[in-house]
């Protein structure tokens, strides 16, 4: 190979590598390659929960919001409280588009390749003797039809002089695990 063609050929995968990243975060093409997850087709949702500043302590002039005796940012609280509310708040999502409580089916974060994946679970639980002592009301694919592919949480602080809020997107995986006593 001449000196042009390599330099051309390795140009060219410079430039195609954050492409294809970026192609891949958007699509998060690391949920489609989990062999436990499948991707949500239903809907994207957005959630809004407004947090009173009084509730978390937060000190407007430096940004940081303090918990339970932990100061941190306000990136950094936010942050993990739009996981918490997605968590929360994604199985009643998918109850509501189906019109049914669920039963066996629980929820939450998993992280992959290009960030975390929040996940809706789809639950069997056995005994010793294997006999099915739990499991979901509704089939897996029913879930994977309802759940939303993306759950979109916004989180304000609210009061205090200064309002702040937070949006972070999460894309939904649905997934189904069998679990035995031993």
């Amino acid at each position: 190979m001449d000196r042009r063609r390599f330099l051309r050929w390795a140009g060219g995968g410079a430039v195609a590598a954050p492409g294809g990243t970026a192609l891949a975060r958007e699509t998060r093409a690391d949920v489609l390659l989990d062999p436990e997850l499948n991707r949500a087709r239903g809907d994207p949702e957005t959630i809004e929960r407004t947090v009173d500043h009084d509730a978390v302590g937060y000190r407007a002039s430096t940004g940081e919001v303090v918990e339970n005796g932990r100061t941190q940012s306000f990136e950094d609280w936010a942050r993990l409280e739009c996981g918490d509310v997605a968590t929360d708040a994604v199985v009643g999502v998918v109850a509501d588009r189906i019109g049914r409580d669920l039963e066996s089916v629980g929820s939450g974060l998993r992280s992959l390749v290009f960030g975390f994946v929040l996940t809706v679970d789809h639950n069997v639980l056995r005994n010793r003797d294997g006999e099915v002592i739990s499991e979901p009301n509704v089939p897996v694919d029913r879930l994977i039809e309802a759940a939303p592919r993306s759950l979109t949480v916004t989180v304000a602080l609210d009061g205090g002089g200064e309002d702040r809020e937070y949006t972070r997107t999460f894309p939904v995986g649905v997934g189904h695990s069998e679990v035995q006593y031993l």
